[in-house]
């Protein structure tokens, strides 16, 4: 079970383990890429500075293709395969997290569409974590981001002056398979 925890150590959401897959975790805390990483044919930038918690996604939408090939654990998939989609982080508030690692994105759900109707996510994470939910955990302060695999055959890209955003115009077309969390620093008295 994943505990978030608010500022007065209220449990503000929590991911419930039977939603999780931790073979497949990575902790890309103390990794600096420099060299670059392909998903399909798209640059896929590695959270570096963030843990990963993979949620259980394998069969979850039928073939596992839209994954490309799995690396053995402990190591890393250089290799891209052309099926597999590419990756992006959506950042999201407190109330989401639950849902989105349980069920995925819900279109539904939207308000704001400033680009285009659809579900907005980046090849940036650090873009996607000015939108996250940030918390306090024994006075330290942290931030959640999605990590996710979208559908290239249907991805609209736009370039905003903050960074590119990528939207997907139906829940179907971005697959959350990871929470990215990183501390951001401490809370002083």
């Amino acid at each position: 079970m994943i505990n978030l925890i608010g500022q007065n150590n209220e449990v503000i959401n929590f991911i419930d383990s039977d939603f999780l897959d931790p073979m497949y975790d990575c902790d890309f805390t103390n990794i600096v890429d420099d060299i670059k990483f392909m998903r399909g044919s798209y640059e896929y930038r590695r959270p570096c500075g963030w843990k990963r918690i993979a949620v259980k996604v394998l069969n979850k939408y039928g073939d596992n293709a839209w994954l490309g090939k799995a690396a053995k654990k402990g190591s890393w998939r250089y290799e891209s395969d052309p099926n597999e989609w590419p990756v992006s982080y959506h950042g999201t508030d407190k109330f989401n997290a639950r849902s989105i690692a349980e069920t995925g994105f819900d279109i539904t759900r939207g308000k704001r569409f400033k680009f285009g109707y659809g579900i907005y996510s980046t090849p940036d994470i650090n873009v996607a974590a000015l939108f996250a939910n940030k918390f306090i955990h024994n006075n330290e302060v942290y931030c959640l981001v999605f990590q996710n695999r979208v559908n290239p055959q249907t991805l609209n890209k736009i370039n905003t002056s903050i960074g590119e955003y990528w939207i997907s115009p139906k829940s179907d077309d971005i697959r959350p398979y990871g929470i990215c969390i990183k501390k951001l620093g401490k809370i002083y008295p």
